[in-house]
């Protein structure tokens, strides 16, 4: 399509004078559009994100999107993309909106808005003393308990490996991720472990004896090392995850209800008291709280992983469980106000995006919130 063809279409389209074929044509090259990046030209980003907010709502208005279950990747974030194409090409064509009084009121939000998460933690040693992780850190050589760490960096700490298994008695780090923070650790014996936000690993400075054994709170992506003759055990409240040659993700939060263990690669051995099952790639254990029953199921391993591929990714999603993953990520806290909607969501939204375009779901999906500081506060319609 030439580009003032594109420029016909799009105003006739805003405008409300499009045929059903124009509208077709234009949708079909806006499906091609989503795979290609693009590049946002505004004076500024509040510009372009008021923009893209008027943008959004026009189509919503025209479409009659139905809000029960929103497709935000093909709508909401995508749309962006193809938002910019457009004023890009139609320099000026947002003048013809009929409403930028939900823009400006956007905009507003704008100035109380809150970054995404980034990398950082906090070490605690084993005498108690805590090190900021992140941006800028540096660890003196002479804080005791830091002589194994072989590196570090804005988003790793890397341990040596030297004197492994030599010690009968070690101490032990705890590294904590708070919410809005994420970080990737490697341990001395070579495993990689990516840590979610509001996540803590406690491990030792060397393995040592039968097994090498960590504990997790909140979520951990782990690519582990295989030794048969020294398994390595993940410890989550009661449950235990042994690999068997693994790479699995732990999802331990306490406000899930449940623990989820799911393997990517390999196998992996969970067990619960006197119940245990191993599971093969693909495969999903659920342990609900105070219960030792374990369920096995095939896993979503697209929403699993998309914390660690920088995205969110919902696939019939309760609104209840995205705003919780939002909250870590975002550092805030979600109230309710009456009980909490019956609406779920499909598709995926990047992590690096502020918390005022990700919370633009919200209104696609016609639910009552406000912000204020850094509560968001979701009231019953």
């Amino acid at each position: 399509m030439q580009i003032d063809e594109l420029e016909i279409l799009v105003h006739k389209y805003l405008n409300g004078t499009a045929t059903q074929s124009e509208i077709q044509l234009l949708n079909q090259w806006y499906q091609q559009e989503q795979l290609v990046n693009k590049v946002w030209e505004a004076d500024s980003l509040d510009e372009e994100r008021v923009i893209k907010t008027e943008i959004f709502e026009v189509i919503m208005n025209r479409t009659g999107i139905q809000p029960d279950r929103q497709p935000v990747r093909r709508l909401w974030f995508p749309l962006t993309a193809a938002a910019s194409v457009l004023l890009l090409i139609c320099a000026g064509f947002y003048f013809y909106m009929p409403n930028r009084k939900a823009g400006t009121q956007e905009a507003s939000l704008l100035h109380n808005d809150a970054l995404p998460g980034s990398n950082g933690a906090i070490l605690t040693l084993a005498n108690g003393q805590k090190i900021q992780l992140g941006k800028g850190v540096i660890i003196k050589p002479d804080i005791e308990n830091t002589d194994r760490i072989k590196k570090y960096g804005d988003s790793i700490v890397v341990y040596s490996s030297s004197n492994e298994g030599q010690m009968s008695a070690t101490a032990y780090n705890t590294i904590t991720t708070p919410n809005g923070k994420q970080f990737h650790i490697v341990l001395p014996d070579g495993t990689k472990v990516f840590m979610n936000a509001a996540s803590s690993l406690q491990y030792p400075l060397a393995f040592s004896g039968s097994e090498r054994v960590v504990k997790l709170t909140g979520e951990a992506y782990f690519e582990v090392v295989h030794n048969s003759r020294m398994p390595f055990k993940v410890q989550v409240d009661k449950q235990v995850v042994e690999d068997i040659g693994t790479e699995f993700n732990i999802n331990s939060y306490n406000d899930n209800g449940a623990i989820a263990v799911t393997v990517l690669e390999g196998s992996a051995k969970v067990q619960v008291n006197k119940n245990a099952v191993t599971l093969t790639p693909g495969q999903q254990a659920l342990t609900e709280t105070g219960n030792d029953q374990i369920k096995v199921q095939s896993a979503d391993t697209e929403s699993v992983l998309a914390w660690k591929n920088g995205l969110f990714h919902f696939n019939d999603a309760s609104i209840d469980l995205v705003l919780k993953q939002l909250a870590r990520w975002y550092d805030l806290e979600v109230i309710y106000e009456g009980s909490i909607p019956k609406k779920t969501i499909d598709g995926e939204i990047y992590r690096d995006v502020k918390f005022s375009e990700v919370f633009m779901i919200l209104k696609a999906l016609q639910i009552n919130y406000r912000i204020e500081g850094r509560k968001v506060i979701i009231k019953a319609s």
